[in-house]
């Protein structure tokens, strides 16, 4: 599945809203009601991190576009244990 496949899933799964973006290639893929929407991705930031960047852990929370409010972030596998996520404002969601 392709990153803009992937990132219309993701977006529309968390907002019930339908994606209009197409080539972002950004790990950030919108803001929605002040909730930024997040994909971790292979490749899309160029591989930082456990198997090329779709695991949340500190290098790859450090490349992501900041925002101050609550954070969704898709990926394959997370490394923050619930206490932590809970006072960065994230929620996570895993990916198969």
């Amino acid at each position: 599945m392709s990153f803009d496949e992937l990132s219309e899933f993701v977006w529309f799964a968390e907002t019930g809203a339908g994606w209009t973006k197409t080539h972002v290639h950004s790990p950030l893929l919108g803001i929605y009601k002040d909730t930024a929407i997040y994909l971790l991705y292979n490749g899309i930031l160029k591989d930082r991190g456990d198997l090329g960047g779709n695991v949340l852990n500190a290098r790859t929370l450090a490349a992501l576009p900041a925002y101050a409010g609550k954070r969704v972030i898709f990926g394959a596998r997370n490394r923050f244990d619930r206490s932590k996520l809970t006072r960065l404002g994230i929620e996570f969601r895993q990916l198969p």
